[in-house]
């Protein structure tokens, strides 16, 4: 299985549109009166903003995941952007840079503000979902199974079903809930641990089949242990595939999931066409539905790798979703939805970014049309984002919730 070669995001954004209200205000003011910011008088020393609000309503009181998108803007600006009681401060946009914002809202009413405060208005868009339970959603059409078509190698072959190109996405043709006992390995008639992956160049970390380092945890959760130093191997941890088990072409794919922290520590969750071997990685494409790097643990990356020229990572697009505190600290669900000249991903059940044909560099080539692609889960130690250091604490483990596919 080829390597991995990601690199840094740029942020792109796409999300509903509401209503706009825009209001001059001075620094002054808004400390004064920031719900509702008026015009102020200037004076030699004063700095002037602008604040957008937009006023959200939602179906219910309860706890909301809030994604507020903000597209790139003409010229370079650091912004504020504050959801109820919540703010991200210093978020850095400019002509090739938008942002993504994560928040988690605790909402006792069905209405709440969000503010974007700038040295000018500022475009963007809301969107939510709420978070109903722990648990992932299981809905299904009814019990025939998946509505595409499928295909097989032989009696006990893999199956590759194909969705229609538009959905809805509803029907569950692949779950893995990873129940079982503590130490047990992952179910073997759908995962193998593999020996490739990685996180580029420069990775000190070895990928095995032991479940020391790919494990059921007991607690109904996936294990991947990433060992340290004085591990035999040193450095060792696991990948896991359903290469030879599942595949699928377009519909939508869900997983909750909680990412360690830590410096040198990289977590991901991805796609690989079948067919990427023999064309050759990137020829097949990699679409990486989670990257996350243990020392940025307010970041989760969203990037497309494929044939082009010009990009020795063959990075062909990348997004980055900003949240208020630290992704780390508890279990997400990271999502793609997967047509025909679309992909969308998902955070918490919130859509945040989108790539087409159009959103590529001009030398890259969409090569996620019409043909397989398999799971991929793993930790790697090393590589692009830099060695562990005394800090990284081991083991370290990326748990996985649950996993499920829609067609």
């Amino acid at each position: 299985m080829s390597p991995r070669r990601p690199a840094h995001a740029t942020r792109r954004a796409t999300a509903r549109c509401v209503g706009v209200i825009a209001v001059l205000a001075s620094t002054a003011a808004l400390a004064s009166t920031a719900a509702s910011p008026t015009l102020a008088a200037s004076t030699a020393t004063s700095t002037r903003t602008a604040t957008t609000i937009r006023h959200e309503r939602v179906a219910s009181w309860g706890t909301y995941a809030v994604v507020v998108s903000v597209p790139p803007t003409s010229v370079p600006e650091s912004i504020s952007v504050f959801a109820g009681t919540h703010v991200q401060r210093n978020v850095q946009v400019s002509k090739t840079q938008g942002a993504e914002l994560a928040f988690s809202l605790r909402l006792r009413s069905r209405t709440f503000t969000v503010r974007v405060v700038g040295p000018a208005p500022v475009r963007f868009s809301v969107a939510s979902a709420r978070q109903a339970t722990a648990v992932g959603p299981t809905s299904q059409t009814g019990p025939t199974g998946p509505t595409g078509p499928t295909s097989q190698t032989g009696p006990t072959g893999p199956t590759s079903p194909v969705a229609p190109a538009t959905g809805p996405y509803n029907t569950l043709v692949f779950s893995d809930d990873f129940t079982g006992a503590a130490g047990t390995a992952p179910d073997p008639t759908k995962w193998t641990a593999d020996s490739g992956g990685g996180c580029g160049v420069g990775t000190l970390s070895t990928n095995t089949t032991s479940t020391a380092n790919a494990e059921v945890n007991g607690a109904g959760q996936l294990a991947i242990n990433a060992l340290g130093p004085t591990a035999s191997p040193p450095y060792s941890t696991a990948q896991l595939d359903t290469a030879g088990h599942f595949s699928f072409t377009y519909g939508r794919i869900e997983a909750r999931i909680k990412t360690p922290p830590g410096q040198g520590l990289c977590s991901a969750f991805w796609l690989l066409a079948d067919d990427g071997p023999g064309l050759r990685w990137p020829n097949g494409g990699e679409v990486d539905v989670l990257e996350a790097i243990g020392d940025i643990p307010t970041q989760a990356n969203a990037f497309l790798h494929g044939p082009m020229t010009g990009d020795p990572n063959y990075q062909q697009w990348s997004a980055t979703l900003q949240g208020e505190k630290a992704l780390t600290g508890g279990f997400h669900t990271y999502g793609l939805i997967w047509r025909p000249n679309s992909m969308t991903w998902t955070f918490d059940g919130v859509p945040y970014a989108t790539a087409t044909p159009k959103s590529l560099l001009p030398t890259a080539q969409w090569v996620f049309n019409g043909h397989p692609f398999h799971i991929l889960f793993d930790l790697a130690v090393g590589g692009w984002p830099g060695n562990p250091n005394a800090a990284t604490a081991f083991p370290a483990s990326l748990l996985v919730d649950w996993v499920h596919v829609y067609q």
